[in-house]
């Protein structure tokens, strides 16, 4: 049986030769395999990008609203604070229509928390990625700032009714809350400001049907016409419109009644007499 042995090396030329052999073979499998990692990091950043992008859209929506409905909210405070002066001069609280407050919506951010907590992050471009942080950390102080905003204007609620005393306790609440209230709101308007600078220069990449709920989100008319009531939903610049009806009794809310919603969820259930 023959035995293949290595051929010996005779000098420093096939030495070299086959060392550069080894070299290029080992060469080309990791840049094969760095190119296929780049391709793969590659893919996966461009869908984290449209994922967020059309995470962004909701944001981008809440803060056209936020900017289109200001002056309604500091004119609502306004109107508030006239009546509250007048009914100090008189011990008496005028009957008072529902009226809403500022529009009060979720702002998203978990496809942007799944790729921080990815190692799809470490591939983005450190400018962008600086970006993105700035911008998620204002859409998660407008999230968070949505409890004390609710609070607030549930305490400005209290006027709405048919008319009785204010007492001074009761005064002195109200104009604390309508402090709080203004103060939020113009928070809340220079947050949107900034998020729709920073989605601008990012420049996402949109969807047709993202463009498409931007541009209505833009186009929309906050002034039409929306008469208030108490029942679900608010629409979202409702706050633009004249005071509602005055209820026959004091302890109302904006934070609106839901009729009917019962009965829709039960018909959610699965049919349990199904086997």
């Amino acid at each position: 049986m023959d035995v293949h042995k290595p051929k010996p090396v005779h000098n420093w030329r096939d030495f070299l030769k086959e060392v550069g052999t080894i070299v290029l073979g080992v060469s080309i499998a990791l840049a094969a395999e760095q190119g296929m990692e780049w391709w793969h990091w590659r893919n996966e950043v461009t869908q984290a990008r449209q994922a967020i992008a059309t995470e962004l859209v909701g944001s981008l929506h809440n803060s056209i609203v936020r900017l289109r409905t200001k002056d309604c909210t500091e004119r609502r405070l306004d109107q508030l604070s006239d009546i509250l002066d007048s009914a100090a001069k008189t011990g008496i609280l005028p009957p008072v229509g529902g009226f809403a407050g500022p529009p009060r919506r979720h702002w998203s951010s978990g496809a942007w928390q799944s790729v921080v907590s990815s190692q799809v992050a470490t591939h983005f471009p450190r400018q962008e990625l600086s970006d993105l942080g700035r911008l998620y950390t204002y859409i998660a102080a407008q999230d968070s700032r949505q409890p004390d905003e609710a609070s607030t204007w549930s305490k400005l609620s209290t006027v709405i009714g048919p008319g009785r005393r204010l007492d001074p306790a009761s005064e002195a609440n109200l104009r604390n809350a309508l402090s709080e209230a203004r103060g939020l709101n113009r928070q809340s308007v220079i947050s949107a400001h900034v998020i729709l600078n920073i989605a601008h220069t990012l420049n996402p990449s949109y969807s047709e049907s993202d463009l498409a709920f931007i541009a209505k989100s833009r186009d929309e008319n906050p002034m039409a016409v929306r008469p208030f009531t108490f029942a679900y939903m608010a629409p979202e610049y409702l706050s633009c419109q004249p005071l509602g009806a005055v209820p026959p009794r004091y302890g109302q809310t904006n934070v609106f009644d839901a009729p009917g919603v019962e009965d829709a969820g039960m018909k959610l259930l699965p049919d349990t007499g199904r086997r």
